[in-house]
């Protein structure tokens, strides 16, 4: 029990426009979408910096799924279990593959897609994956009583270090869009559980076109849970330009680069994080090239 501490007001809307009238009203509270990365927290409740909790679970334009021609939407209190029973005809493999490896099937019924995603200062793979699928989310922004919306790439929502990066403004995710067009070789890996082993922990998102043995828009993310979110549109550009396959040691030689800037923005990365990314890089490549030499 915590002794002398009051049980926080509860509120519980059930349209974003209620939800709008309630931050503006209690701008401290505790926005609770699955509360699974907040409950594993030492001192997740209560907290004196909290005046209120506002429940997302009653808001039911956010967990809606739409498809049309163009893109899919998925609504930002959509469950992971629930987006990958929908999604299994809609959705890339690898984001398939990505929601597959949140938690266990029991954990996933509870992990909301914004809440993944808005975490402060973890990166899981799930941003890792929509990164490089030039995912957008939507965004309610709320400041001196007035609500504004706007789209934000999921590839800006961080900063180098993997922090949540929206500005001082109190915002809250609605819904994320996603493309349909993709490259046709998509890759997803981890190395370490990001939430037991974080700071031996590396996850690599990698997707490309093939075409008549040439390789083009490549995009890839890598991902170390509290030290960095690391993308690269110089070395993106000089793979979007090779032959396939690559020679061993142009490969050899793209890995090291990649390392090195790796250690120019990101100094707390250990070099066994370095380490493993660098052969998770060039494991991708290697698989590019027996793909292409097999057909």
């Amino acid at each position: 029990m915590y002794e002398g501490i009051r049980s926080p007001v509860i509120h519980t809307p059930k349209t974003i426009n209620e939800f709008n009238t309630t931050i503006l009203r209690y701008p401290n509270s505790q926005i609770w979408a699955g509360g699974t990365y907040i409950m594993s927290q030492e001192e997740y409740y209560p907290s004196d910096a909290k005046d209120a909790i506002i429940d997302l679970g009653g808001i039911e334009e956010m967990k809606k799924i739409t498809r049309n021609d163009r893109f899919v939407e998925i609504g930002a209190m959509v469950s992971a279990s629930q987006l990958l029973y929908a999604g299994k005809l809609i959705l890339p493999e690898i984001l398939q593959k990505t929601l597959q490896t949140l938690a266990s099937q029991i954990v996933r019924r509870q992990i909301t897609i914004g809440g993944s995603l808005c975490i402060p200062e973890v990166r899981f793979a799930l941003s890792t994956t929509l990164a490089i699928l030039d995912a957008s989310a939507e965004f309610k922004y709320y400041q001196g009583g007035k609500v504004s919306t706007h789209w934000v790439p999921i590839s800006r929502m961080y900063d180098k270090t993997g922090k949540l990066a929206l500005g001082a403004e109190i915002a809250l995710m609605t819904r994320i869009r996603i493309g349909l067009d993709h490259g046709d070789f998509h890759s997803l890996s981890t190395v370490e559980d990001p939430i037991r082993n974080t700071d031996k922990c590396v996850i690599f998102a990698f997707q490309a076109n093939r075409t008549q043995n040439s390789l083009s828009k490549v995009q890839f993310c890598m991902s170390f849970p509290t030290k960095a979110f690391y993308m690269s549109k110089d070395i993106e550009s000089k793979l979007s330009s090779l032959t396939l396959p690559i020679h061993p040691e142009r490969v050899n030689t793209i890995s090291y680069e990649l390392v090195a800037e790796l250690k120019k923005q990101h100094s707390t990365i250990t070099e066994l994080q370095l380490e493993r990314g660098r052969r998770m890089f060039e494991s991708v490549l290697h698989k590019l090239n027996s793909k292409t030499l097999q057909a």
